[in-house]
């Protein structure tokens, strides 16, 4: 009990000191912005006394084209390759068993297909004789 109450009088207790805080803020930010200055220095990466290496528009160009050069097409052609040998590495390959059963159904569906396209030709070509009367 006496540990809430002093906590709520060490909350309440400085109210004035609380109002003081925003203006003493407010002081230091326009100290900050007085005291910096106008231009930011550049940092160095070199140690004091260390010149920068002087580089050319040429070194600079080499560098650029061989970061945005593609590798060869022999490179490549390798890199695709292996590609598609660890891909296959990958797939799950059917049994005999079930290989056969696939190969039966395409089969079959194929000669169902096959049966209502004959099927449709013969009514489609009927009904376009009946209806032009081109039979005598």
């Amino acid at each position: 009990m006496a540990n809430k109450k002093s906590k709520k009088k060490s909350n309440q207790a400085s109210p004035a000191a609380s109002k003081a805080q925003p203006a003493q803020a407010a002081g230091k930010k326009a100290d900050a912005k007085k005291a910096a200055p106008q231009k930011e220095e550049k940092k160095s990466l070199f140690k004091k006394g260390e010149k920068a290496p002087e580089t050319s528009k040429k070194a600079s160009k080499k560098t650029t084209k061989a970061k945005n050069a593609k590798p060869g097409i022999i490179v490549r052609a390798k890199k695709y390759l292996g590609s598609i040998r660890s891909e296959m590495k990958r797939v799950v390959w059917p049994s005999k068993k079930e290989l056969i059963n696939y190969s039966v159904a395409v089969v079959v569906s194929l000669v169902v297909v096959g049966i209502v396209i004959a099927v449709l030709d013969v009514v489609i070509g009927e009904g376009l004789l009946l209806l032009s009367g081109l039979r005598g």
